[in-house]
C-alpha cells in the first residue's frame, strides 16, 4: 500500500496521515507483509468504510485494487486481529494529535459562538466491554467498561473536534481527570455535575482560566451580593457567592464566585457556578447549553464509526480502536475545512465512502455541487376543518391472501 500514488479518494485520504511507508524498529522486524504503516492506513480505511469484522476487511483487501500491493492480497483475519494488539497505542495518539493540529491552524481565525466566543466543554463517554474478555476492565457486578475523557474544542457551531483526549477504565471518575483536561487560553470551560470539585474551580480562579460548570443543588453556598434578574428570562439568581471546603488535609478554604440559577422549558432548575464576569446571566444560561455539543459528538462517533461493536476486547487493542476512530473522525473534518463546505460530517462521510474508489476530482464535484433547486423544507400543514370531538374509532379488519 505504502503511500499510494493512486487518485483515488480513499488513497488521497489516507495519504494525509504520511504513514504508509512507516516501520516499527521491533514490531517489524522481519514482518514483509503487514508493517505497522500499512497497518495504521488499513484500519483507518475500515473505519472510514463502516467495516464490520476482520473478515470483511481481509476480503475488501483481495477486490480493491488501490488498497493493494503485491504482499497485502493474502493479509487474513487472523494478522489482522495480531497485528491491531501489536499497534504502538502512542504512534496512533501522536499521528491523532498532529491531525488536531492542523485543525486548530485552520480553524485559528474563527472566533466561537456569536456573542459568546470559543468553549471548550468537558465531559466522558462509556464504552462497555465483553463480559470475560473484558474484566481487565471490570467496574461493577453488571459491566466492564473504559471511558473516553474529551474535551472538545467548539470553534464555531458547525465546527467541533476534540482538543485533548484521556482514555482510562470506567472506575476512573471524570474529576480525577480535569486538571489535565483543561487549558490556558481565552476559551469558556463548560463542565456538567460529573466535575463537582471545589480544588479543581479554585485552581482555575488563580490561574484566571474561565469556566462555567453545573452545581448539585445539595452543594451549599453563602450569597454575598445579589443581582438585579432581568425580566422575561428564565433567570432566578444572579449573584456573588462564597463556598467553604475542606481538603484532604482538613484545611478549610474558601471559594469566591458567581451563581446563576435558571429553569428550562421542562421547569428543570439549573444552578450554575462561573467565573466570567463580562458575560450576562442569560448569556451564561446559553455558554451552559451549549453543551449538548459535545452530546452530539459521541452520538456521531458512535453511530458512523466502528466504536460501539469493537474488533477486539484486548487491552491494547481497545485503547488502538479507539484513537483509530479520533484519526478518522479528524480525517473527515480536515476534508471538510479545506474544502470549505457547508455539508454536516456525516454528508461529507457518505460520499466519501460512495466515492472512495472514483477519482478526487469526482469527489470534489459531488461535495461541492450546488443544490438544483431551493428548498423552504418541510413545513407542517394544518388539518382542514374541524378538530374532532370523540376519538376515532376503528373495526377489525378481516383479509385473507391466496
Amino acid at each position: 500500500m505504502g503511500n499510494n500514488n493512486s487518485k483515488s479518494v480513499i488513497c488521497k485520504c489516507l495519504n494525509l496521515l504520511n504513514v504508509g511507508e512507516y516501520r516499527g524498529l521491533l514490531a517489524d522486524h522481519r514482518t514483509r507483509k503487514l508493517t505497522t504503516g500499512k497497518a495504521i492506513q488499513i484500519f483507518v480505511e475500515s473505519q472510514l468504510a463502516g467495516r464490520t469484522s476482520y473478515d470483511e476487511i481481509s476480503e475488501h483487501l483481495r477486490i480493491m485494487p488501490d488498497l493493494q500491493d503485491d504482499h497485502l492480497k493474502s493479509i487474513s483475519a487472523s494478522q489482522l486481529s495480531r497485528k491491531i494488539k501489536q499497534l504502538p497505542t502512542d504512534l496512533l495518539q501522536a499521528i491523532f494529535l498532529c491531525n488536531i493540529a492542523r485543525i486548530q491552524e485552520i480553524t485559528k481565525q474563527k472566533q466561537g459562538i456569536p456573542n459568546i466566543g470559543k468553549l471548550r466543554i468537558l465531559d466522558s463517554t462509556v464504552l462497555t466491554l465483553p463480559t470475560l474478555a473484558g474484566r481487565w476492565a471490570y467496574w461493577s457486578k453488571e459491566q466492564n467498561a473504559v471511558k473516553i475523557h474529551t474535551q472538545l474544542v467548539v470553534a464555531d457551531r458547525e465546527t467541533v473536534f476534540p482538543g485533548k483526549i484521556i482514555n482510562s477504565t470506567a472506575a476512573v471518575s471524570d474529576q480525577e481527570v480535569a486538571l489535565d483536561l483543561v487549558v490556558a487560553d481565552d476559551a469558556i470551560h463548560v463542565m456538567d455535575r460529573g466535575y463537582i470539585q471545589y480544588e479543581l474551580y479554585e485552581s482555575l480562579i488563580h490561574q484566571q482560566m474561565r469556566f462555567v460548570a453545573r452545581l448539585q443543588t445539595k452543594n451549599k453556598v453563602t450569597i454575598l451580593h445579589q443581582r438585579a434578574v432581568p425580566e422575561g428570562f428564565p433567570i432566578t439568581i444572579d449573584a456573588d457567592v462564597e463556598i467553604q471546603w475542606n481538603d484532604k488535609q482538613k484545611q478549610t478554604h474558601y471559594l469566591q464566585a458567581r451563581l446563576i440559577e435558571f429553569t428550562d422549558e421542562q421547569k428543570r432548575t439549573y444552578r450554575l457556578l462561573t467565573n466570567v464576569q463580562d458575560r450576562s446571566a442569560q448569556e451564561i444560561s446559553e455558554i451552559y447549553r451549549y453543551r449538548w455539543l459535545i452530546e452530539l459528538f459521541f452520538k456521531w462517533i458512535k453511530q458512523h464509526l466502528r466504536l460501539v461493536k469493537i474488533y477486539s476486547a484486548n487491552q491494547t487493542a481497545i485503547w488502538n480502536q479507539i484513537y483509530l476512530a479520533l484519526i478518522a473522525y479528524s480525517l473527515v473534518l480536515l476534508i471538510k475545512l479545506e474544502m470549505q463546505t457547508d455539508l454536516s460530517l456525516w454528508q461529507i462521510l457518505k460520499r466519501m465512502r460512495l466515492y472512495a474508489e472514483r477519482s478526487w476530482e469526482e469527489f470534489q464535484q459531488a461535495v461541492l455541487r450546488p443544490p438544483s433547486r431551493p428548498s423552504k423544507g418541510r413545513r407542517k400543514k394544518g388539518r382542514p376543518g374541524r378538530p374532532r370531538k370523540h376519538p376515532l374509532k376503528l373495526k377489525s379488519v378481516k383479509m385473507v391472501l391466496e
